[in-house]
């Protein structure tokens, strides 16, 4: 039973982080690194909604697809598309 609480309690702060790194990348678009990371952050966020019951599953799908939006707007603007 206290392994089920403590479990409970815990948040998903990788997808946390991706949704916050897209938020952030949506001001800061010029800097592509940070879209990039909000996508691995996310998918790795996307991922571990398994070990925590299914909590951050939609934080971590909002930043995936924030931040490959982004990214794409990142790389099409240095090539010169934008």
């Amino acid at each position: 039973m206290a392994e089920n609480e403590a479990t409970a309690t815990t948040r998903n702060y990788y997808a946390l982080g991706g949704l916050i790194l897209s938020i952030v990348a949506v001001f800061f678009y010029t800097i592509g690194i940070i879209s990039l990371l909000a996508v691995i952050f996310s998918s790795i966020g996307l991922s571990k909604t398994k070990d925590y019951e299914g909590k951050g599953k939609v934080p971590a799908i909002i930043g995936l697809v924030l931040g490959i939006l982004l990214t794409l707007i990142y790389i099409m603007k240095s090539l010169g598309h934008i």
